[in-house]
């Protein structure tokens, strides 16, 4: 039997096995189903968008820039700075150093000072001034030294094989015809 033959004869048999009609209702139904607009899933829509308003609402609060304090009097507000003292530790002769008088510091805080504008592309850099303190700065840590590693060669003892004992007579026997051969 050909290829096509095969194809003919599965065709006749499936069409045979679908050559049935259908009960009424059943057809009424299928109809009926196609017929019927479809119904639009609203309720997740709606719930996506809340959420997504919600997360943009948050998102807004999060992100905006706490309203500036300003003063009522008019006057500019300073930023503290620390500063050294400036009169030196008292050296005496028995201790090593006397520690200062700590500095006095304003009652109340000063709000914070407006912030100035700079011109887009400039580069600005921050330095603080170290506070001064009584401790001795450290000193510098000796680095650490480590020997540098002995490359030692790696010698395999000598490979002595001993030679092969005499072969004996050997005996070749001749190939029967030459088809025994391949």
């Amino acid at each position: 039997m050909t290829e096509r033959e095969m194809d003919t004869a599965i065709d006749r048999a499936v069409r045979d096995l679908m050559d049935v009609d259908t009960d009424p209702a059943f057809r009424a139904r299928v109809t009926a189903r196609l017929q019927r607009p479809v119904r639009r899933a609203w309720m997740p829509r709606l719930a996506v968008g809340a959420l997504a308003t919600a997360g943009m609402v948050a998102a807004l609060f999060w992100l905006r820039t706490p309203p500036r304090e300003t003063r009522t009097d008019g006057t500019a507000a300073t930023a503290e700075r620390a500063t050294a003292p400036q009169t030196p530790p008292v050296v005496d002769p028995i201790r090593k150093a006397t520690v200062p008088a700590p500095m006095a510091r304003p009652a109340t805080l000063p709000l914070r000072a407006p912030e100035p504008s700079i011109p887009r592309g400039t580069v600005v850099a921050a330095v603080a001034e170290m506070p001064f303190t009584s401790i001795a700065p450290l000193t510098a840590i000796e680095p650490i030294s480590v020997d540098p590693i002995v490359n030692t060669p790696i010698a395999p003892p000598e490979i002595v094989v001993p030679p092969l004992p005499p072969i004996a007579e050997v005996e070749i026997s001749p190939l029967e015809p030459r088809t025994a051969r391949d």
